[in-house]
């Protein structure tokens, strides 16, 4: 279900549509604003949601939308922040801050279409035949910018223009096959040991829920090779992956490159109170997004995992609702 704060963020909305039509996945749509119409926003999520699985939130300025839509429901919600003021920015800060217990996967600044990928991407647990839309839609982007390199040489190159000769040096199939728990659901891979406090948040909760994880230490930068083995192996067993990133996000957006399942992004406060994290981690291209929480947000991560696997296993659901009781009683 895709709900506006306003009529007037159809274009944006447009985008998240034109996703679902390619990949042929059934939507509603609703415009209900959270501050001025928050009885219907109520009525909404009471009585018209039994058979929503995603939510796609999507509002500009004080952008509480996804956060009153999160409190009223454990299914995943996606905030799509919209440029009104500040560049966005209010809108990216309200949607990825959320209050502990009431996570929200946000996407870029109106990248509606990458909520939309990520809406799939949750689906697409449960849904082989969307799970391999997915994959072919990946590999159309090869040829899209093979065609794009070509049509630009042919626009722009001169007569000193020479195309550099290939040296193949290693095939994808000589790459060994890391080690990676069979049992995993959950796949957590931070870029440092430094972030251990935030991984620790995102086990404990884990381990709460009664989710099977394995976790990685990948430094993306120094060791390429190692991330792409990782991900190769963890592929065919994990459902969706947790990246942990500080300082240039690159460990969140390589692993996104390396998979069509979702990655959901923390970013962690090591530099610049980790603002640098979360603007490179959620700021991601069409189509390869990062379902990015708040900076350090590890149990809302964990929270978030939560929300999607219990879509399809009642024993994660019952988990999920007893610990989120929990949190609404310690207030």
């Amino acid at each position: 279900m895709l709900i506006l704060g306003s009529a007037s963020d159809i274009n944006v909305a447009k985008k998240a549509v034109n996703v679902l039509e390619e990949m042929y996945v059934s939507y509603d749509i609703r415009v209900a604003s959270a501050h001025r119409t928050h009885s219907l926003i109520k009525d909404i999520m009471t009585n018209d949601t039994d058979e929503v699985e995603v939510f796609i939130a999507i509002a500009g300025l004080a952008a509480h939308l996804p956060g009153v839509i999160a409190s009223y429901t454990n299914k995943p919600v996606i905030g799509v922040p919209v440029e009104a003021k500040l560049d966005g920015l209010d809108s990216l800060l309200s949607c990825t801050q959320m209050q502990l217990g009431t996570p929200v996967a946000t996407v870029g600044i109106d990248r509606a279409d990458n909520a939309a990928h990520i809406a799939c991407q949750i689906i697409a647990c449960n849904d082989d035949k969307l799970k391999q839309r997915l994959c072919d839609k990946r590999l159309a982007y090869v040829d899209k910018m093979i065609s794009s390199q070509e049509d630009l040489v042919a626009e722009i190159g001169g007569k000193h223009y020479v195309k550099s000769k290939s040296n193949p040096k290693k095939d994808e199939n000589d790459i060994e096959v890391a080690d990676i728990n069979k049992d995993a659901r959950v796949l957590i891979v931070s870029e440092n040991d430094y972030n251990m406090d935030v991984v620790d948040k995102i086990i404990d909760t884990l381990d709460i829920l009664d989710i099977s994880y394995d976790y990685k230490t990948v430094p993306a930068t120094v060791n390429p090779d190692e991330l792409e083995k990782v991900m190769k192996a963890a592929d065919d067993i994990v459902d969706l992956y947790v990246a942990v990133c500080s300082n240039s996000s690159i460990l969140s957006g390589a692993m996104v490159s390396h998979t069509t399942k979702m990655v959901i992004g923390v970013p962690t406060s090591s530099k610049l109170q980790g603002f640098d994290s979360l603007l490179t981690m959620v700021e991601m291209p069409p189509g390869v997004p990062t379902a990015t929480m708040g900076i350090d947000a590890g149990v809302n991560a964990a929270l978030f995992v939560g929300r999607v696997l219990s879509l399809y296993n009642d024993d994660v659901r019952d988990m999920l609702d007893e610990f989120v009781k929990t949190l609404q009683n310690a207030y």
